[in-house]
């Protein structure tokens, strides 16, 4: 037992597993399949979670008939055999660190997350979700028996892969809990009406994993301790569901919230939300109870166990961002952990598989020289203090270079230190807490407020082995247009320097889709102004991620802000003339008389001294051409990896 987190890093016994520790890896898919077979990357994540020191992982969902697989194959098809070899390294992944593995089985139903499918989706009763373009089929009879043997077989394949456990995935509106929902199930029959009817197709797939598994291994059960969604089913619904199935024979509940689009929760959310949820189901069944959902450090996790709230707590992007997380927690060094920033932005993007924003790691493998002492000890200069130059000097200084930072501010973290000024949006400093805490640890020298000029370049040089430009970038310069009214950049919002009274206010995206306009215009919604957000987009927040995009729009549309999108913000010559919203299609002007304006347009580099790439300089971040913080990060660890 360690004696930081005493709680937490105790073991605990789950039917007939024996965990180390109490600290869970929770499903999250890595999308590193082909079709339907996990890759050796998907085993490699097992194991780098697996080494980071968790008790127990539980694997991405993994689909159990042919009427909910994706075009794509992405998701893992548990029900063909072709699996197990793959499973099975999966699960000696996990063991060789002493951790378990528990396979986690699931449909669909009528929910197709995002992608294409050539099967119809298909649920209880034919009724559509908001979020897919068509209403699912209703299942025949035999057609729901099909599905249970579908969870038979897959039970079976994932058996004789050598899995500790298996888990049935009855949350987030995926079929069971279809089936469990009077909002979703209309049905007359043996499947439907009564809240036992209603059950009947649960406790008809826990029988058919249960025959499956032989004395000793694990089953779970996850379920939504709410729903969150209009007639959706609450913790009351939730404690009568696992009340009932516990008599089957279940050995842990695994405890969440949300249903598709709702349970991945981003930055805006309050942090271990499904506790609560999570202490009435083990108060209620006298089941070991897992919870997850935002819970991001050590401390919260330990004293959910320690005031008998909960007996596991789980994490999912925590460990993603650094998996380190329990061994680093376990060993008080919690300096060194690598918080995620809940802004669900690379590891919900599957493109092609998961990334993370904050660790290039993820999604890319770790690089050769990582952990290695370089050959030939380099003196480095990175010249900017923001995510990328940061990036590069932890992992040339982790090296053993001598590195040096100069930052022309009195703060490091560039641009994500504005971003994070915007409402909701603070957690994005973390990045910037995290790797000013390794330059301490590391010994880098840090110079604030030391710019460097084109004139400093031949000392520098004279001084350095290498030298990082990471200059990164800054907002558009107003225009002359511009001067002669009310006119302030998204820089200006969120720094606070929009002075006088409140006003009318119009907030123009222009092609952006991002978070800068809107972040703005929430700030200035908070402070009294009457807002207008115009975009010649013709979706509103398109390129913010889908679980942000929706609770974010609910904020402003509660707080008045009227959208106008496929519009152009047109500014007469002449001051006094009002500016209008012109519609991208059609004709129509709208003016907006005395309306300040703040005008977004992507941001723009920041002079790297005419200095190209080449054996002794590297260019990277926001300098070469603004993006993402994912962009900043994994280019500054390629360069600091290399060097």
């Amino acid at each position: 037992m360690s004696d930081h987190f005493p709680h937490l890093f105790s073991p605990i016994r789950i039917g007939g597993l024996t965990l180390k520790n109490r600290l869970v890896a929770l499903p999250a898919g890595t999308s590193m399949a082909v079709d339907g077979v996990p890759t050796h990357g998907d085993t490699e994540h097992v194991e780098r979670l697996a080494a980071g020191g968790v008790g127990l992982i539980i694997g991405g969902a993994t689909v159990v008939h042919p009427t909910t697989t994706l075009r794509s194959r992405k998701l893992i098809e548990a029900y063909r055999v072709e699996i197990i070899p793959s499973t099975a390294a999966k699960v000696s992944a996990a063991h060789r660190h002493d951790a378990l593995f528990i396979g986690q089985l699931c449909h669909l139903g009528r929910e197709f997350i995002g992608g294409e499918s050539d099967a119809p989706p298909s649920a209880p009763s034919a009724i559509k979700t908001a979020r897919d373009a068509y209403p699912p089929h209703e299942l025949s009879v035999a057609e729901i028996e099909d599905i249970v043997e579908g969870w038979r077989t897959s039970t079976r394949n994932l058996v004789r892969a050598g899995v500790d456990g298996v888990e049935l995935h009855a949350a987030h509106g995926y079929l069971p809990a279809q089936f469990m929902s009077p909002l979703t199930n209309r049905r007359t029959d043996d499947f439907g009406g009564s809240f036992d009817g209603r059950m009947r197709f649960t406790r008809m797939v826990i029988e058919a994993m249960r025959s499956e598994m032989p004395a000793g291994l694990a089953l779970g059960v996850r379920l939504s301790g709410e729903e969150e969604i209009p007639g959706g089913m609450t913790i009351d619904d939730c404690v009568r569901i696992a009340e009932n199935v516990a008599a089957g024979g279940v050995d842990y509940f695994s405890i969440t919230h949300g249903t598709r689009g709702k349970y991945v929760k981003d930055s805006t959310g309050a942090d271990a939300v499904a506790i609560p949820s999570a202490a009435r189901v083990r108060a209620a069944t006298g089941t070991p109870t897992l919870v997850g959902q935002r819970i991001r450090d050590a401390g919260v996790a330990d004293h959910a166990i320690k005031t008998g709230q909960v007996d596991m707590v789980g994490m999912a992007r925590a460990l993603i961002a650094d998996p380190e997380l329990p061994n680093k927690s376990r060993t008080g060094r919690l300096d060194e952990i690598r918080g995620c920033l809940g802004i669900n932005q690379d590891c919900r993007a599957f493109d092609p598989h998961l990334h993370c924003a904050v660790n290039a790691e993820i999604g890319r493998g770790r690089h050769v020289d990582v952990g290695r002492r370089a050959r030939a000890t380099k003196d480095v200069i990175v010249i900017g203090g923001g995510p990328a130059g940061l990036e590069a000097a932890r992992v040339a200084a982790g090296r053993g270079h001598r590195v040096t930072v100069f930052e022309k501010s009195s703060a490091l973290g560039g641009s994500v230190r504005v971003a994070a000024s915007a409402p909701h949006r603070a957690t994005l400093i973390d990045i910037v807490d995290y790797l000013e805490r390794e330059m301490r640890r590391l010994k880098v020298e840090v110079h604030l407020s030391a710019e460097i000029g084109e004139d400093d370049l031949a000392e520098i040089r004279s001084a350095s082995d290498h030298i990082v430009v990471a200059t990164g970038s800054r907002p558009v310069d107003v225009t002359p247009l511009f001067r002669e009214r009310t006119a302030y950049s998204v820089d200006d919002v969120l720094l606070g320097r929009v002075a006088g009274d409140a006003g009318r206010v119009v907030v123009f995206d222009d092609g952006d889709g991002f978070w800068p306009a809107y972040s703005a215009a929430e700030a200035l919604a908070q402070r009294g102004w009457e807002v207008t957000v115009a975009t010649t987009l013709t979706a509103l927040a398109s390129r913010i991620p889908a679980e942000s995009a929706v609770p974010l729009l609910d904020r402003l549309g509660d707080a008045g802000v009227d959208f106008q999108i496929a519009h152009a913000l047109h500014v007469p010559d002449d001051p006094a003339a009002p500016v209008t919203l012109r519609p991208v299609f059609g004709t129509g002007d709208r003016p907006y008389e005395d309306a300040a304006i703040v005008w977004h347009q992507p941001r723009v580099a920041v002079s790297s001294f005419g200095l190209d790439a080449g054996p002794t300089v590297s260019v990277i971040g926001d300098c070469v051409t603004p993006r993402r913080i994912g962009h900043a990060i994994a280019e500054g660890y390629r360069v600091g990896a290399e060097l």
